[in-house]
């Protein structure tokens, strides 16, 4: 069994099982970043015929192995891609009305909503405000599950042809 353990796992283990911290040279202002301003841009899409209009920004910060914070904007009346992925999500609703579909049910969305979409499950959101962008701070652990995977989110990308796209 051990040996299908592939590396990139063994090591976030050993490193957890250290109990040594993560960032201790790290200065404070690092740790605090805001949903404002910009950021790197990981993904994006639009396609007018699907009414789809969003990206997806990568909150970085320092040591963080498992954890991976995106901002996803999607554009007044417009959806991101119908999709599923490997790896569990935590929505927090910042700005903006909307919802959110998870597999077969559509949930409203308000700021300060939080939502939490599994693995595998198909979902998608929709921004239904007129002229204010969806905000969505995105905590995921997509940092674990690529440990284990490797590198499977083109597979999840609807501009990247993925199989995984709806």
């Amino acid at each position: 069994m051990s040996e299908q353990i592939p590396d990139p796992v063994r090591q976030l283990v050993a490193r957890a099982q250290s109990r040594e911290p993560l960032g201790d040279a790290v200065p404070p202002e690092r740790w605090v970043s805001s949903t404002e301003g910009p950021r790197k841009t990981i993904y994006g899409n639009k396609n007018d015929r699907l009414k789809i209009d969003f990206t997806v920004e990568r909150a970085s910060f320092p040591e963080a192995q498992t954890m991976d914070p995106r901002i996803m904007r999607i554009a007044p009346l417009s959806y991101n891609e119908r999709h599923k992925h490997a790896h569990e999500s935590l929505f927090f609703v910042i700005e903006g009305e909307g919802e959110l579909l998870v597999g077969e049910s559509w949930t409203p969305l308000s700021p300060g909503s939080l939502a939490f979409v599994p693995r595998w499950i198909m979902h998608q959101t929709h921004n239904t405000h007129p002229e204010m962008d969806l905000r969505i701070l995105a905590i995921t652990d997509f940092g674990f599950t690529s440990a284990v995977l490797g590198d499977y989110d083109k597979r999840t990308r609807m501009a990247l042809g993925g199989a995984d796209a709806g």
